[in-house]
């Protein structure tokens, strides 16, 4: 029985990459920053996961047609509301490890699904 090595490598690569990938506990944030889109009504990325005591750099773009802001009420995080079309960048360094809500505070925009959980490591 003759096996096809080149096609057997192949394979591994390009399956490899993306079983890796969907084993990761989601995006980081951290120094170099990270954005989240925000619509209606959700966060894009909803979930984060940053370091305990390492600065997060958070630019949050309004590509919605009402206002949003981002706030981890838990760890006193608020962002400015940002108006549609504009953008905000938001600074904080997270001191309590952890798995916190995230939601935009507007009336009715948690409850429509604008949610989402802020994961602080050590």
């Amino acid at each position: 029985m003759r096996v096809r090595i080149p096609l057997l490598v192949a394979a591994v690569l390009v399956v490899l990459p993306l079983l890796v990938g969907a084993c990761g506990g989601g995006p980081t944030a951290g120094g170099g920053g990270t954005t989240v889109v925000m619509t209606e009504f959700k966060f894009d990325p909803a979930n984060l996961t940053v370091k305990r005591g390492q600065e997060v750099v958070i630019t949050l773009q309004n590509k919605g047609t009402v206002v949003h802001d981002w706030n981890v009420q838990e760890l006193g995080i608020s962002s400015p509301k940002v108006q549609p079309g504009q953008s905000a960048t938001i600074r904080f360094t997270p001191q309590r490890t952890g798995t916190f809500k995230i939601e935009c505070l507007e009336p009715g925009h948690a409850e429509a699904g604008m949610v989402g959980q802020l994961t602080v490591t050590d």
